[in-house]
């Protein structure tokens, strides 16, 4: 299955998730170090608020506090280099690891952006859907 797809079908699992008001704003792939896809989904609801849902990728919500934090700072780190290397947004999704992350070669970048790392892992947890374990 194609990454798109598998985006997609996250999509719709994770929209069975939203509360009344909310809808999926993003749906991020990441790669933990182990190799395990977890999707990141973000939800917007009409005042600007934001809430979290990892989904690992069977569609079951991911409820482990590392595992959540490992997946949203892999994102970070990732659009934080991709942002540095000035990379145009992808038209495919592409999956957030830390083998891109090397390959985008971007080490002073991150350091630079690790308050920004903290700042979305911290948002993630305190406005995560579910209990983190």
């Amino acid at each position: 299955m194609a990454l798109s797809e598998d985006v997609s079908r996250i999509a719709v699992v994770a929209a069975g998730h939203a509360s009344p008001g909310e809808e999926v704003a993003a749906v991020l792939a990441v790669e933990s170090a182990a190799g395990e896809r977890i999707y990141l989904t973000a939800y917007d609801d009409a005042d600007g608020g934001r809430m979290w849902l990892a989904l690992a990728g069977d569609g079951v919500p991911v409820t482990s506090r590392q595992r959540v934090r490992e997946a949203a700072s892999i994102a970070a780190m990732v659009e934080i280099a991709e942002e540095a290397a000035e990379l145009e947004e992808p038209a495919e999704p592409r999956v957030a690891s830390l083998p891109y992350l090397d390959s985008l070669g971007a080490g002073s970048e991150i350091a630079g952006g690790l308050p920004a790392v903290e700042e979305l892992m911290l948002d993630v947890e305190t406005n995560y859907k579910l209990p983190l374990e």
